[in-house]
C-alpha cells in the first residue's frame, strides 16, 4: 500500500522530455478511449500534469466534447481509430494511421484505456449473442497488442529520455462469474504488458530506466456515465482519477491498481480461503445483476408509461 503515498511520477516525463529536446519540444501522450470514464479521467490528470495529449477513440463527436473540456493550456490532437475493425489488416492500416498521430511530436508516454463490456453487463455467457462476444474480445484482448507494437519503436526513439506504456487491464481477470468474456480477454491484456516489460529488458532497453512498461488493474467504479449506483467498497468513485495511476511510473512496480479501494479488495480476497473468496465474488455478482435487472424493468416501465395512449 505504499504507493498510494506517493507523490506523482508523471511530471518526471514532462521534465526529462524537455531536457532531451534540442528544440523544446513539448512532451506528448496518446491515450487509447480517451473519451469514455477511465480513458477521460486519465486525459484530465495528464493535462494537468503539463502534457500534450492525443485522444484516440472512434467517435468524432465525443472525442471532440472530450477535448473542448480538456485544459486550454494544453495542446491537443485527435486519432479516429475503431478498436472493433483492428484484426481486420485489409480494412485497416493500424501502423500507418498512428504513425501519421503521432510522426511530428515527441511521444513519451502511451496508456491503453480502451476497452468495454458488452450490455447487459452481468449475464451469463450462453445467454449473449455470438457477435457481442467477438467484438467484446477483440477490443479488450486483439486491439492493445497491435497498438504496444506500433508504438514500441517510436518510444524507443524517444528514449533519451524516459518513456512508459501503461495498460489499463481489470480485477475482473480472476475469474468472476457473469462477465466471463470480458474478464478472460483483460488477463491477455494485462499479461501481455508484463511480457512486453521482461521482452525490454531481455534487450537491456530498461538499463538506463530509458523504457517502463506498466500494467494497472483497475476493478468498479462510479462515474456518472458508467455505473450510477453509489459508492461504496466495492464501486469507488472515479472522479478526479486516482494518483497511483501517475505515481507507479518510474517505481518498482510492473503490476498494480491505480484504485486503493481496488488494492485492498484484492489484497483481502487473496488472504482469504478459496471457497470464502469465491462466495463473497459471487454474492456481491448476484446483487449487481439484481439491481441491473431491476433497472432495466424499471425503466421498461417507464417507457411503456411514456408511451401510452389514454
Amino acid at each position: 500500500m505504499w504507493l498510494y503515498t506517493r507523490p506523482s511520477r508523471f511530471k518526471k516525463y514532462v521534465r526529462a522530455a524537455a531536457a532531451a529536446a534540442a528544440d523544446g519540444s513539448p512532451a506528448w501522450v496518446l491515450v487509447t478511449g480517451a473519451s469514455d470514464v477511465i480513458g477521460k479521467a486519465v486525459c484530465f490528470e495528464l493535462a494537468t500534469q503539463g502534457f500534450n495529449v492525443v485522444l484516440h477513440g472512434r467517435n468524432p463527436a465525443k472525442l471532440e466534447r472530450s477535448r473542448d473540456e480538456l485544459s486550454p493550456a494544453r495542446s491537443f490532437r485527435i486519432l479516429i481509430l475503431d478498436a472493433f475493425e483492428c484484426h481486420n489488416t485489409d480494412a485497416v492500416d493500424l501502423d500507418g494511421i498512428v504513425r501519421e498521430a503521432v510522426d511530428d511530436i515527441r511521444l513519451t508516454v502511451v496508456i491503453n484505456c480502451a476497452g468495454a463490456g458488452p450490455r447487459p453487463t452481468f449475464t451469463p455467457l450462453a445467454h449473449y449473442g455470438r457477435q457481442d462476444i467477438l467484438d467484446t474480445i477483440h477490443l479488450n484482448a486483439a486491439f492493445p497488442a497491435p497498438v504496444a507494437r506500433a508504438v514500441i519503436p517510436i518510444l524507443l526513439c524517444n528514449s533519451l529520455s524516459p518513456v512508459l506504456l501503461l495498460n489499463i487491464a481489470s480485477v475482473s481477470d480472476v475469474g468472476l462469474p457473469l462477465i466471463s468474456f470480458y474478464g478472460a480477454p483483460k488477463a491477455i491484456g494485462h499479461v501481455l504488458g508484463l511480457s512486453v516489460w521482461n521482452e525490454m529488458k531481455t534487450d537491456h532497453h530498461d538499463s538506463r530506466r530509458d523504457i517502463m512498461v506498466v500494467s494497472h488493474r483497475v476493478g468498479a467504479v462510479t462515474a456518472p456515465s458508467h455505473e450510477r449506483r453509489e459508492p461504496s467498497f466495492f464501486t469507488p468513485p472515479l472522479t478526479p482519477w486516482p494518483g497511483p495511476c501517475s505515481r507507479a511510473p518510474g517505481a518498482a512496480v510492473r503490476s498494480s491498481s491505480s484504485i486503493s479501494r481496488n488494492a485492498l479488495q484484492q489484497l483481502v480476497l487473496a488472504v482469504l480461503p478459496t471457497p470464502l473468496a469465491d462466495w463473497i465474488m459471487i454474492e456481491a455478482m448476484r446483487e449487481w445483476r439484481t439491481e441491473q435487472d431491476d433497472a432495466a424493468v424499471g425503466k421498461e416501465a417507464r417507457v411503456m408509461g411514456n408511451n401510452t395512449w389514454w
